[in-house]
Order: C-alpha cells, then sequence, then structure tokens
C-alpha cells in the first residue's frame, strides 16, 4: 500500500477504468477507484484536496462488498490488514478488482523479474513511488531540481 498527494501514473502504466466518470446517486463517496495494469488506486475526494491510496494487485488477497452501518463499502483484504473504501457500487468493483488481478497475472505482457525475491520488488515498488513522489513535488515548485538530486540519491541507498 502506498499513499500520495496525487494520482500520478508510474512508467508503462495505463489506466483501464475509473469510476470517476459515472453517475453517482445517492450519498457521494469518499474514494473514486482506477483500474491501471499495475496497480487498484483509491483516490479520496474531499474537502478541496485528493489523497491517493494504491495496491498492487499481488498485495490484494480478497476484494468483496462489505455492508456496515446501512451502508456498503468495498472490503479490500491485504496480507496483513483489511481496509474498508467507501466507494460507488462496491458490488461491480469488487469482481472487477478481482477479475483484473487475475488477468494480469495470467498476462505475459507484465513480465516481472523470475530471479528477483518477494522483497526486491517490494523494493523496488517503494524506490519507484518515493521517485514519483519527488517528481511532483518538483512540478509544483515545492522542492529545487538540487533537492531532487540529492533526496534521489538518498531514494536510491536506503535499505527498506
Amino acid at each position: 500500500m502506498f499513499w500520495s498527494l496525487s494520482l500520478q501514473l508510474l512508467p508503462d502504466e495505463t489506466v483501464i477504468e475509473d469510476s470517476s466518470s459515472q453517475a453517482i446517486a445517492g450519498v457521494k463517496p469518499a474514494y473514486s477507484v482506477f483500474l491501471t495494469n499495475k496497480r487498484v488506486v483509491f483516490r479520496f475526494d474531499g474537502f478541496g484536496s485528493t489523497m491517493a491510496q494504491s495496491f498492487t494487485y499481488d498485495e490484494i488477497t480478497m476484494a468483496n462488498a462489505a455492508k456496515r452501518m446501512f451502508i456498503t463499502y468495498l472490503g479490500l483484504r491485504t496480507r496483513t490488514k483489511e481496509h474498508f473504501l467507501h466507494i460507488p457500487q462496491p458490488e461491480y468493483w469488487a469482481t472487477k478488482i478481482l477479475d483484473t488481478k487475475t488477468r494480469m497475472q495470467l498476462s505475459p505482457a507484465a513480465p516481472l523479474k523470475e530471479a528477483a525475491s518477494s522483497g526486491d520488488l517490494a523494493m523496488e515498488r517503494k524506490r519507484r513511488e518515493l521517485h514519483a513522489m519527488l517528481a511532483t513535488l518538483r512540478q509544483y515548485d515545492v522542492i529545487t531540481d538540487a533537492d531532487v538530486q540529492d533526496k534521489a540519491r538518498i531514494i536510491d541507498t536506503i535499505v527498506f
């Protein structure tokens, strides 16, 4: 799971389907869903700010609709935690996430380093996310180019 301040796609990542273009009746959900070819992204849209939370397909162990106090949530289970997200049409997205996960795992178009351990892949994923966050901060002139280079060098030397 990764948190970021905006929805920024990773290199070679494309959006397959998203919930932000669908019409919503009733109470506005707190999250929008974006299925990509590499991960599922949940974007929190509230009070003029956005935050994105993402899960790679290999992190997700189960997705189902869960009813709590008259509201149906998406129950998303990972190896370490269960998340309940208020999204539009949780039944639809639960099946869509699991179908996409299965399709992406069977697809030879997503080659992974077979010799690498899952720990190495997780470290690389964390580094990519941190580099993407740095790029976003630079894009909005929060930090300078020199700061980006210094912090990128630090990120590359960190052992997770």
